[in-house]
């Protein structure tokens, strides 16, 4: 057994910063978690309680479906970052353990594999994030429809979102 500490906190300690990087990015998905769980929460509680028009109701319904839609996704991203930090965490050990045991490379394997999947989910959280922002930007949108001059000022036909007969707008 080669256990020499100084050797392999200067080798892992550079890698550390990858963790951080995570912990970063769990942090920025869990509040855009957080702020979509809470207006998603906002907008049942006064679609629940407020006297809404036909337009607006529908319109607003549409929203609450669409923030559903959010939180699921930033549910799995979550998911999916936590499980990508845990594997780079696992790395990191793994990564020492095969410096304090220099013959045994099962601990080189495990590592590198370790952090290849872990740095491959952080593109996949990534992507899911991606996809969730299509939906907000749908939603920026979407919100201005049942105000004649707000909708028309973006260039959007006004009115229920859910009408059938409704022209259909880029989004």
């Amino acid at each position: 057994m080669n256990l020499d500490l100084a050797n392999i906190l200067k080798v892992i300690g550079p890698a550390a910063s990858i963790i951080f990087a995570a912990w970063i990015f769990m942090g920025f998905l869990q509040v855009r978690y957080d702020s979509a769980i809470d207006r998603y929460r906002e907008l049942i509680e006064k679609y629940r309680t407020s006297e809404l028009s036909e337009s607006r109701k529908a319109n607003m319904r549409d929203q609450i479906f669409r923030y559903k839609r959010r939180c699921e996704l930033m549910g799995y991203a979550n998911i999916i970052g936590l499980t990508s930090a845990i594997l780079l965490i696992i790395t990191l050990i793994a990564g020492g353990l095969s410096l304090a045991f220099p013959d045994d490379n099962v601990f080189k394997y495990v590592s590198l594999s370790l952090a290849l999947i872990g740095l491959s989910l952080v593109i996949v959280a990534t992507a899911i994030v991606m996809r969730e922002g299509v939906i907000t930007n749908r939603q920026i949108y979407n919100e201005l429809l049942d105000i004649p001059d707000l909708a028309e000022g973006v260039g959007r036909e006004a009115g229920d979102i859910s009408d059938p007969h409704r022209r259909s707008n880029p989004t």
